[in-house]
């Protein structure tokens, strides 16, 4: 796919020692495609700005989310699940403490909502939505 040119870093969140930690990885070769605008529904005008991003499976280091939060080291891996932070670009900034907080100066930030394992149409990928 031509249009898969978008560069992501993904910040997993899992817990250790119960504290809960983000792990950092940057992902090229993805696609963002961010959708503003508003739904209108039965009750009325609704805000539906929301973002899909198509990431291919075959990136190196790809977990499923419930074998990679087994493991017990996740150096290089990661994964894609509810909860996780996805901001657009390679973003150097190492979560501490709150993510929503130290993230919030970049643009485009992601809190992924639903993650759609598809496996067909000779591109095993990821469809993750969130706002």
């Amino acid at each position: 796919m031509g249009m898969m040119n978008d560069t992501i870093t993904v910040y997993n969140k899992y817990l250790a020692s119960n504290v809960e930690r983000w792990k950092r990885t940057v992902l090229s070769g993805v696609y963002w495609n961010a959708v503003n605008g508003a739904v209108l529904r039965k009750t009325g005008a609704a805000s539906a700005d929301s973002v899909v991003v198509i990431v291919p499976r075959s990136l190196p280091g790809y977990v499923k989310p419930k074998a990679w939060n087994a493991l017990p080291d996740k150096s290089g891996s990661w994964t894609v699940q509810a909860g996780d932070m996805i901001v657009k670009g390679c973003i150097a900034t190492e979560i501490t403490r709150s993510a929503a907080k130290e993230l919030s100066g970049y643009d485009d930030v992601l809190t992924v909502t639903t993650v759609d394992d598809k496996d067909f149409g000779g591109l095993a990928h990821l469809e993750v939505s969130g706002r």
